[in-house]
């Protein structure tokens, strides 16, 4: 048998334990990814890292730091909260780690500028979690905006508020653009293209029962992209007893494209209507895809590398600057970069 990749992951909460069921046996009781192994968990919550520990057969740590030092790790995945992004991506970079971040991968624009830069002067594999970019359909929604002449678009995360103690709060998770509706945002760039502008306003009053809650209860960013195409993502997390949306309706000249959030799209056309549901584990395949990548050494064929996670994180980061001063438009140029970095 080949060498295994070996994994360490950094955090071991909600998002971790999704990744986890890609490294998890099959229903036959075969490993999902055998050519990957878990040997090192490390979390702050005990309970929480010898659970993980124990799933895998992996040694718990309490401490990154001094899991990075002891053990000798092939990759790295980090799975933190959005405030905890203290220097455990540099320090993997240091020690020769591939790497995974989740979204968002950081609050402070320079560091992930930082981080991106020395993953790229190592040329280390890098991905992040941006997960919709490999849904089945991803490429019938590419193609067809291509071809078509885009007017404008509306996107939605309009749904409830996670119960995790750091999400209410902006300063630890940036709030719902930057940290949860950032997966929209990725999809918009990744069909339309490069944002040149935003413009944000931001609503709050709604949620007045939540202890230490503190951020948007609602937003609406316009964006200008670079090839002249417009459109405003909307975020919202008052909705209390369904009736949320997650998605983007694209009007063109040809028809229009309902997208609806890793469930389905559905083109509409004069003579015809195109539905497709989605038919893979997408989230098996992001995971897969940074194993395969890593064994063949072959980062183009990652469809969520750090460095568009970066640019996400740019554009969200101008959204919230812009709600902060009464909808000012940003430019996503060099000053903005500036601005952003001290945020």
């Amino acid at each position: 048998m080949a060498k295994q990749v070996k994994i360490g992951f950094i955090g071991c909460g909600g998002i971790a334990n999704f990744h986890f069921g890609h490294y998890d046996k099959d229903k036959n009781g075969n490993p999902k990814i055998p050519e990957a192994k878990i040997v090192a968990v490390c979390d702050k919550l005990e309970d929480r890292v010898n659970a993980a520990a124990a799933r895998f057969g992996a040694k718990p740590y309490a401490s990154y730091k001094e899991m990075l030092s002891k053990e000798k790790l092939d990759a790295v995945y980090v799975c933190v909260e959005p405030c905890a992004h203290d220097g455990m991506e540099m320090m993997a970079i240091e020690k020769g780690c591939h790497l995974f971040v989740e979204k968002p991968v950081a609050l402070n624009l320079d560091y992930a500028k930082k981080v991106e830069a020395a993953l790229a002067k190592k040329k280390l594999i890098n991905a992040a979690g941006f997960q919709d970019r490999y849904l089945d359909f991803e490429p019938t929604m590419k193609a067809w905006v291509k071809q078509s002449k885009v007017g404008f678009f509306n996107a939605y995360w309009v749904g409830g508020m996670p119960g995790v103690w750091w999400w209410r709060r902006r300063d630890t998770s940036g709030g719902q653009a930057v940290e949860q509706t950032i997966h929209t945002f990725d999809m918009c760039r990744n069909l339309f293209g490069e944002i040149v502008a935003v413009q944000a306003f931001g609503r709050r009053g709604i949620i007045t029962d939540v202890e230490n809650y503190d951020t948007e209860d609602a937003s609406a960013v316009n964006l200008t992209f670079a090839n002249g195409i417009i459109g405003t993502v909307y975020s919202g997390c008052f909705i209390r007893g369904g009736g949320g949306k997650n998605g983007i309706d694209v009007y063109t000249m040809n028809g229009r494209m309902e997208y609806v959030e890793r469930r389905g799209v559905t083109i509409t056309e004069p003579n015809r209507t195109i539905s497709i549901q989605v038919g893979n584990d997408f989230g098996q395949e992001e995971d897969d895809t940074f194993i395969e990548a890593i064994l063949t050494k072959d980062q183009s064929i990652i469809k969520s590398p750090y460095s568009e996670a970066v640019k996400n994180l740019q554009v969200t980061l101008a959204a919230n600057e812009s709600m902060d001063n009464g909808g000012k438009v940003i430019r996503l140029d060099g000053d903005c970069a500036k601005r952003c970095r001290k945020r």
